[in-house]
C-alpha cells in the first residue's frame, strides 16, 4: 500500500469509533460484532473498517476510558 493510503487521517478517528462499537458489544455481553455489523453501527462502509483496522493507529491510553 501507498505511503498516503496508511497516513490517511480518517483512519484514526474512524478506529476509535469502531473500538466504542466493539466495546458496546462488550458492555452488552454481546459477542463480536462482524465488519458488517461495525460499518452499521458506526455509519462507516465496511471496506473503510477493514482499511481502519489494518492502517489506523491510537494511542494506548484511549483505550482505557
Amino acid at each position: 500500500m501507498s505511503g498516503t493510503l496508511m497516513n490517511h487521517p480518517g483512519y484514526q478517528s474512524v478506529l476509535v469509533h469502531v473500538l466504542e462499537v466493539v466495546q458496546d458489544f462488550a458492555r452488552q455481553n454481546r459477542p463480536s460484532p462482524t465488519i458488517r455489523q461495525l460499518a452499521l453501527c458506526a455509519g462507516y462502509s465496511e471496506e473503510l473498517i477493514l482499511e481502519s483496522l489494518e492502517f489506523g493507529t491510537v494511542e494506548p491510553a484511549s483505550l482505557l476510558h
